[in-house]
């Protein structure tokens, strides 16, 4: 068998700079070290099927030769192109690999983002819950957060996980852009003049002549018998919410300067610390309501009467209201009575009420503390005049006995000046024969001493007997 002959210099260098050019393109395919052992193994294996095949021929002579060698050079170039082919069909798998690994990828971050996204929101929910106290519902919103996103309040940033003391701070500052709004607007409206000739216009034609037709002067002299001497402000406010021209005479000062000099008196103190507004001194200052009761109510239990049988033990449930209700002019009543405060209530209707138990007396308001002086009043039962020296000979011995209270005006929720905490509460005795005084000074305790709640009555303020004055 003949030997293939060697290939001359020039293919050779031939053959390495087209393998070399060929080379250079692909050199930035990137292939595994297996892959690369594979197509190799692949690549000797053909080139010795093929000196195989074409070693058996012995009678091929010089030019056979030289046509063998190029054979030999088609035949690399063959395999060459092969494992180009082969790479070339691995690429487009590993790229479709690549681009479901990279979908998956995307698919992650996308849930990643609306994890994140969900406990921001479950935990500014538990922030808003527990800023207006509802501690159970917030704990359950931080949990949420949690199993979501471990590290969400991390993550949140300096926004949301301020201090309490940035909170404070932020609130008063937004509460005094909205107050600044509030002020302008309101002083907007106080300063605004009446365009037309008329304080309003009807809304429909009417038959009879329409309160557009009165002057302002009358207007607001009938405000005056609208807040009238029980200083109902509430209708006035109320009047004041039907029109622009309503509102601008429900602001005249000097209705509401008269309100607050019958409530204040010679404690009456300057305006201008209110920048000269009446109105504001009634709503900003503490002060009584007179449209209504002060209420509360007492519960207790009593140990009864011992009976025969000693494994039984008798208990009793007392229970009472305490009505306390002031008067503009200094005057106040006050009741402790067992009963329901809708049948309660229409007995301190007036003040010169003489019902059986009733305390009758006056008050001075300083600051926010009030101090009460009371007294019994007693009642004129019907009786005979058969026993009427007898009766009058047994009062004589009656003991004269004053309450002292003192109050402190505190606002309740929203509502300003609506309860009443007790401060002291004592009881003078002073018997008429001898002239001995005795004092009780009662422990005060919330049990048997609840603050009193400003519950407004309407009959009370249901119609006027005479304006402000």
């Amino acid at each position: 068998m003949d030997e293939i002959p060697p290939i001359s210099e020039a293919e050779m260098d031939n053959r390495h700079s087209n393998e070399s050019d060929e080379e250079y393109e692909f050199r930035h395919v990137e292939l595994e070290e297996e892959d690369d052992k594979k197509a190799l193994d692949k690549n000797s294996e053909m080139v010795q099927n093929m000196k195989k095949l074409y070693g058996d021929n012995s009678a091929i002579g010089e030019n056979s030769r030289k046509s063998s060698g190029v054979q030999d050079v088609n035949i690399q170039l063959e395999v060459f192109r092969q494992k180009w082919q082969d790479e070339l069909q691995q690429k487009p798998e590993s790229s479709r690999g690549g681009s479901n690994d990279g979908s998956n990828v995307d698919k992650n971050v996308k849930q990643a983002v609306d994890n994140e996204n969900e406990a921001r929101a479950f935990f500014v929910q538990g922030m808003q819950a527990e800023d207006d106290g509802l501690l159970n519902e917030a704990i359950f919103y931080y949990r949420k957060a949690l199993q979501l996103v471990p590290d969400i309040e991390s993550r949140l940033g300096n926004v949301y996980s301020r201090s309490p003391r940035d909170r404070a701070r932020q609130d008063s500052e937004s509460s005094v852009e909205e107050s600044d709004i509030e002020e302008y607007l309101l002083d907007h409206l106080q300063h605004l003049k009446l365009k037309e000739k008329a304080l309003c216009l009807p809304e429909y034609d009417q038959k009879m002549t329409h309160i557009s037709c009165l002057p302002v002067e009358l207007i607001v002299y009938i405000l005056h018998w609208v807040v009238s001497s029980d200083l109902d402000l509430r209708s006035l406010e109320m009047f004041s919410l039907v029109c622009h021209g309503f509102y601008v005479c429900a602001r005249e000062e000097r209705v509401w300067k008269k309100a607050c000099q019958k409530v204040w008196g010679a404690n009456l103190g300057s305006v201008k610390k209110y920048n000269g507004s009446w109105r504001r001194m009634m709503i900003e200052r503490p002060h009584l309501l007179f449209d209504g009761c002060y209420i509360s109510k007492v519960t207790y239990v009593r140990q009864g009467e011992q009976g025969m049988d000693s494994f039984y033990r008798p208990y009793h449930l007392v229970e009472y209201f305490r009505y306390v209700r002031f008067f503009p002019d200094g005057q106040m009543l006050m009741l402790v009575s067992p009963e329901e405060p809708l049948q309660s209530l229409t007995k301190l209707r007036y003040q010169n009420s003489k019902v059986a138990g009733i305390l009758k007396g006056g008050y001075r308001l300083s600051d926010f503390k009030v101090t009460c002086v009371l007294k019994r009043v007693k009642s004129e039962p019907a009786s005979n005049n058969r026993y009427k020296r007898q009766r009058h000979v047994a009062n004589q011995n009656d003991l004269d006995m004053s309450y002292s209270v003192e109050f402190d005006v505190v606002s309740n929720g929203r509502r300003s000046n609506a309860q009443l905490v007790w401060c002291s509460y004592a009881v003078s005795s002073v018997q008429r024969s001898t002239g001995t005084e005795i004092i009780n000074n009662f422990e005060l305790n919330k049990r048997t001493f609840p603050s009193l709640i400003f519950s407004r009555v309407k009959s009370y303020t249901s119609a006027s007997t005479e304006p402000l004055m």
